[in-house]
């Protein structure tokens, strides 16, 4: 019988390939059985400390082989974990905690809530000490846990800037280790990065994708704080064949002529994702390494289990007016409805929201009733059972002929100015097409009792205004023309590593109310 779950799924994998290695996390390689033993040992810890199936624990820990461990043991015994940013603000801490309400915290700093601080080597020392005395073995308890059960809470602040954790069931996981098996081709053999932060959805694909299919994944930090150039060579040192990341820190490691092939010689595939890719920065990362290695576009709400599409990059990709790469066609288990205002279903070709239902579809947002009721609804076109999809705020237009997807702007960065309707997304796109521009986000300001005017941030070669505006001009109706055009050297961007519209807008306009912003 095929595991049902994530720990069942883990320990067949340990079964096959024991010594194989499972993790390389500070210097050190850990084998799958290694691992799993520590895991099991903190499952019980867990369990020593009144911790039941259903509980949340939270993470507040760097990337170090305990974080890794501590999740697999949550999963072994049903209890939701919850990785949280060990930076993170501490009201916005505050808040997250307040919302997980979790059974136990294991973290690096002191704070409120019961938790168990491993902030300093001997702290860690004890810990190891004290799991010693428990069994090593896979826990019966562990064949309970249905697919349909908690795996984690991922959160993620949305339109509004509150956090909401979206709760993940074991069974979306599962579909996409699957997908990662079958499309990605990721299995023994293979070493995954993790610079995505692991508190970030994209961290479920780096850490799943691997360890549910016998591959090893390579605990790396984030560029902050170190030289780009030595990211790219631990990546290289540590055998990496397959690179995930934003395309915000491609572009980065594009402009410092380090995404190159002789760079990065051992990566066969490349996937991005969390946000769009400029088609023209894309095509530079794609002459680079076309023959040599293969691109993937992916897109994927936290909500849905990280990932529900992907979409190959090949040469035919930039023969388009758009401003970014397709998304793809869903991955299987995923159906889906594309719906106007009116919650229509539109036509083939035309523009509407995107639904996405199926196995991989989340639970809900943890105690937010509210948003949880607005989000994940009842599909509009079926009435005669429950049908439950998410509800993405992403516009998307489907193609008659393949079914591929394309995007076309957030729902919850329409604004409307001067009675028109204004997707910022578009004005985005379109001085992303010019082909000296890396980067653009637009923003809306409110000057006092007046009109609000559309101001462009972008990032690229140095443009006179009156280029930027012709470009526009062509391609924009003249009410979605920006008034103004600032050139940064570098996109702001938050700490999952996207560029960020809200920053953008604190930069160009302080004091300015901003009218959207996501």
């Amino acid at each position: 019988m095929p595991a049902y779950n994530l720990g069942l799924r883990f320990e067949e994998i340990v079964k096959t390939s024991p010594s194989a290695p499972a993790l390389l996390c500070e210097g050190r390689i850990y084998e799958f059985q290694t691992l799993n033993i520590m895991a099991n040992r903190l499952a019980r810890w867990l369990g020593g400390r009144g911790v039941e199936a259903g509980q949340v624990v939270c993470i507040e820990l760097p990337k170090m082989v305990e974080a890794y461990a501590l999740a697999l043991a949550c999963l072994k015994i049903g209890a939701p974990y919850a990785f949280l940013d060990t930076a993170a603000p501490a009201e916005r801490a505050r808040r997250m905690l307040g919302r997980c309400a979790p059974v136990l915290i294991v973290s690096t700093r002191e704070g409120d809530g019961t938790r168990v601080v491993i902030g300093d080597e001997p702290a860690r020392a004890r810990l190891h000490e004290e799991l010693a005395g428990f069994a090593s073995d896979d826990m019966p308890e562990t064949r309970a846990i249905t697919g349909a059960d908690p795996a984690y809470v991922m959160f993620t602040s949305g339109s509004t800037g509150e956090p909401k954790g979206a709760v993940i069931p074991h069974q979306g996981v599962l579909h996409l280790a699957d997908w990662a098996r079958s499309d990605l081709h990721i299995g023994p053999g293979e070493r995954l990065t993790n610079v995505n932060p692991i508190y970030f959805d994209n961290s479920v694909l780096d850490i799943y994708a691997g360890l549910l299919n016998g591959a090893a994944i390579v605990a790396l930090d984030a560029l902050k704080g170190r030289r780009p150039a030595d990211l790219v060579e631990e990546i290289t040192r540590a055998g990496c064949t397959f690179f995930f990341a934003v395309p915000t820190l491609f572009m980065y490691l594009d402009s410092m002529n380090l995404l190159t092939p002789d760079r990065l010689p051992g990566v066969k595939r490349f996937m991005f994702g969390g946000e769009g890719f400029p088609l023209a920065r894309l095509r530079r990362f794609f002459t680079a390494f076309a023959g040599k290695a293969q691109l993937v576009n992916c897109y994927g709400p936290t909500e849905t289990s990280c990932i529900c599409s992907g979409f190959e990059i090949t040469a035919d990709v930039f023969e388009t007016a758009d401003g970014l790469p397709p998304l793809g066609r869903l991955n299987p288990n995923f159906s889906y409805r594309i719906l106007d205002d009116e919650l229509k279903v539109v036509a083939p070709g035309d523009v509407g929201e995107l639904w996405l239902g199926g196995p991989c579809v989340g639970l809900g947002y943890i105690n937010n009733a509210e948003e949880t009721a607005r989000r994940f609804r009842q599909d509009p076109v079926t009435g005669g059972h429950r049908a439950v999809l998410y509800r993405t705020g992403d516009l998307v237009e489907s193609d008659a002929r393949t079914g591929v997807l394309r995007f076309r702007g957030r729902a919850d960065n329409q604004v409307k100015l001067n009675g028109y309707r204004i997707e910022l997304e578009e004005i985005d796109h379109a001085i992303a097409s010019h082909p000296d521009v890396t980067r653009a986000l637009t923003v809306v300001f409110r000057d006092g009792a007046g009109p609000g005017r559309l101001v462009a941030a972008y990032s690229g070669a140095d443009l006179p205004e009156a280029d930027l505006l012709a470009h526009c001009k062509a391609r924009l109706p003249g009410y979605m023309v920006p008034s103004r055009f600032v050139r940064l050297e570098a996109m702001p961007t938050n700490a999952n590593g996207k560029a960020d519209r809200r920053a953008v807008a604190e930069l160009l306009g302080p004091g300015h109310a901003l009218a959207k912003a996501s």
